[in-house]
């Protein structure tokens, strides 16, 4: 008997569909470099400060640059191509133009009310403090905080994956693990505060089945 996973792979995509997927691709990185651009630009205002009394209290924890620094590749790449090639056309559809669209949603937050979130120093005592030092805070500017873009995208990872869990159960199931150790992650490493987490938990949330509902109109009544 044929496997339900290779019967799915097998399936050819049109050249339509696969000029479709090329732009949701495209739209992807282009999602990440408005980001890039809002990170990086200089406000002639002071940005905000979103501090609450439980932030004080979270310490440095570097290791977690593991998860944080894989996540774009995970959220942008390795997601949407197992939506594609696991699931069918319109789960892609629906996780890239999620990602897409909770992008969107970012930025006009991004543009409208500027967050920052003031660096802690490292004590530089670990491989890990060294990677948060140099490679996180030294590319990354403590700027676009609020909603987490890495909480944004995680979320609308979670949701895609456990829509393929009976499919591919084992990494289905492991990388939503992964992608639930980003959201502490951008706290632990005082990327964010939590007020950001909560933030992008609703646009993941509200992007996803947004385009879920739009694309893929599902029946509500039994």
């Amino acid at each position: 008997m044929t496997s339900p996973i290779l019967s799915i792979m097998r399936e050819r995509l049109t050249d339509k569909q696969k000029i479709a997927v090329a732009g949701i691709f495209a739209g992807i990185i282009l999602a990440f470099v408005t980001y890039e651009l809002f990170n990086k630009a200089h406000y002639s205002y002071p940005p905000l400060v979103m501090r609450g009394w439980l932030d004080e209290k979270i310490p440095v924890i570097s290791i977690f640059v593991v998860p944080y620094l894989s996540f774009h590749l995970l959220a942008a790449f390795v997601v949407p191509y197992l939506s594609l090639k696991l699931g069918n056309f319109k789960i892609f559809l629906v996780n890239g133009l999620a990602i897409i669209l909770g992008q969107l949603f970012l930025d006009i937050a991004y543009t409208f009310f500027q967050s920052e979130v003031p660096r802690t120093p490292v004590p530089g005592n670990s491989p890990f403090d060294w990677v948060l030092t140099h490679v996180v805070y030294g590319n990354d500017q403590p700027l676009n905080g609020f909603p987490s873009n890495h909480v944004t995208w995680s979320i609308v990872s979670i949701i895609a994956l456990w829509r393929l869990r009976h499919i591919a159960p084992r990494i289905s199931w492991f990388l939503m693990l992964w992608f639930a150790t980003i959201l502490p992650a951008t706290v632990f490493l005082h990327q964010h505060f939590l007020i950001d987490i909560y933030g992008g938990i609703f646009v993941g949330f509200t992007a996803y089945w947004s385009c879920m509902f739009l694309i893929e109109k599902p029946q509500l009544t039994p």
